[in-house]
């Protein structure tokens, strides 16, 4: 399940661990879906994962990036 809450994805997974987790991360690789071009790829994502047992809930965005190049 997810929603968009304040700008940022709120999600809710089912895991098969027992363990009590809260994570901040700024570059996790996530697994995204592009509905309108059916593509499947990893993004970084940036936000707040709780890891409870049995749910994993995740609140943040993923985000692409460029590289700026330095033409000589």
């Amino acid at each position: 399940m997810s929603w968009v809450i304040w700008g940022k994805h709120l999600s809710i997974e089912w895991r098969t661990g027992t363990g009590i987790d809260i994570e901040f991360v700024d570059s996790m690789a996530v697994w995204t879906y592009n509905a309108f071009t059916e593509e499947t790829e990893a993004m970084p994502f940036q936000g707040c994962i709780i890891r409870l047992p049995c749910v994993i809930i995740s609140y943040g965005n993923p985000y692409t990036f460029t590289e700026e190049r330095e033409d000589e």
